[in-house]
């Protein structure tokens, strides 16, 4: 997988195809000022929330704990992480935290699947089963957006379509399995123990390459694309949600009561890729790549887990696998062939499509799960755009009209967490001395 500096360098070599449009410059630029930094390093954070006295619960995944800092972040209460004996078990996978009513909140237990529902101490005051407990595990997938409940008590999450992977039966003509271009995001009922399916959102797609073996086996490989023209989603803190279309940069929204509209494409500065900028596109991905492969850091390196540059963005690419399936007998009894014939060893780069695959226009966003939505219900989207002019990620900031007012500049080296109330912004500092919590404010 990438590593941090795979990451961040992934996402400046792209950013630098798409320049940055006139227009984008006669919109507001607004820094942000941290007041607050805690004492206490973390992980890779995902999920933030300020309860109404002023402490913070914190799911630092990665190092697999639950925390809840002060009002000035100066002091941190461990309430559940992987230590023996520890009331509140974290798991041994990183989980992730929802808001729920009241200074409640629920942590996604991946074992039980289901959630544990912390009062406003972070103590476990019950259980809660979900409407489908197969969906659990993918609801910590930050790639996947943060669920989010609704006023009715419906949580809203995206889930995945995976096809299935057939065994290839003697004498019959095998068809490999065609990955799916869209993820349905669902919205859960408590009561009914129903969920739907309330939108579709556009995926990246991979392409699997298929290697036919002498004994009738097939040895399946995914092939990746560096970028892909994607949607993405966040919920409102007042239940609405805004589904980013990455094709033309408009947003679809469902609101609070049910009903649905569009807002008007947003300015974006499409840039067209043309042969030459494909062509580099995956050269460099493809040298990042084999760079990671010979690093032993990043060879065990989580996906930019904490970094500026998975928060800014750049697609992360699996490390390179593949599956070889063994046939399977005909109908009329006639046993597989005893020979395994398995395929040569595949290397553990991915591989990547070929420069034609790639889109015609840079798009929009290059990864999901990175829009936010603020107290206020403005919209927060990182465009790939955002290293243009000055460091630091640039967001642009749409309220619920659609309308881009304005851009905010976080600091260089901050990632954006989530928010609090009056105009609260929670970040990461990336340092030498590790990842810490901010809190920051418009300036």
């Amino acid at each position: 997988m990438f590593t941090k500096q795979c990451a961040a360098v992934a996402f400046t070599t792209l950013a630098t195809i798409a320049t940055q449009a006139s227009a984008q410059t006669a919109i507001p630029v607004r820094p942000l000022e941290v007041v607050a930094t805690s004492s206490e390093t973390v992980g890779f954070i995902n999920g933030v929330r300020e309860l109404s006295t002023g402490r913070v619960v914190v799911n630092d995944a990665g190092k697999r704990r639950v925390l809840v800092f002060d009002k000035s972040l100066t002091a941190a209460e461990v309430i559940a992480d992987t230590t023996p004996g520890r009331k509140t078990q974290y798991g041994g996978r990183g989980s992730v935290i929802v808001e729920y009513a009241g200074d409640t909140t629920l942590f996604v237990d991946l074992a039980g699947r289901g959630f544990l529902v912390l009062d406003g101490t972070g103590a476990v005051a019950r259980v809660m089963s979900a409407p489908r407990p197969n969906d659990v595990a993918s609801m910590p997938n930050a790639s996947f957006g943060a669920p989010r409940f609704d006023k009715a008590g419906r949580l809203f999450y995206r889930s995945s379509l995976f096809p299935a992977f057939k065994a290839p039966v003697v004498g019959k003509t095998y068809t490999p399995p065609s990955m799916p271009d869209s993820a349905p995001l669902l919205r859960a009922d408590f009561d009914t123990r129903v969920a739907d399916t309330v939108a579709w959102l556009r995926v990246p797609v991979i392409k699997v390459n298929t290697i036919f073996l002498p004994n009738g086996g097939v040895t399946l490989t995914p092939v990746f694309s560096p970028i892909s023209t994607i949607d993405d989603w966040t919920a409102l803190p007042d239940g609405a949600v805004a589904i980013l279309r990455g094709s033309d940069y408009h947003i679809d929204w469902i609101w609070a009561d049910g009903t649905r509209s569009s807002t008007p494409k947003m300015p974006f500065d499409w840039k067209r890729l043309t042969d030459e900028d494909k062509v580099a596109v995956i050269d460099s991905t493809k040298k990042m790549l084999e760079r990671q492969a010979l690093s032993p850091a990043g060879a065990s390196a989580a996906p930019g887990a904490g970094t500026p540059g998975n928060h800014g963005g750049a697609p992360a690419i699996p490390a390179g696998h593949s599956m070889t399936i063994m046939p399977v007998g005909s109908d009329d009894g006639a046993p597989p062939p005893q020979s395994a014939n398995k395929a040569a060893p595949v290397s553990n780069i991915a591989q990547l499509v070929s420069p034609d695959d790639l889109p015609d226009y840079y798009p929009p966003v290059l990864q999901s799960g990175v829009m936010k939505a603020d107290y206020d219900g403005n919209v927060w989207i990182l465009p790939s755009t955002t290293t243009q002019i000055g460091s630091g990620l640039l967001y642009d900031v749409v309220n619920r009209k659609g309308e881009l007012t304005m851009r905010v500049r976080l600091p260089e080296g901050r990632a954006l967490e989530g928010f609090g109330p009056n105009g609260t912004v929670y970040l990461t500092s990336h340092g030498r001395g590790g990842a810490r919590l901010e809190r920051a404010r418009l300036k």
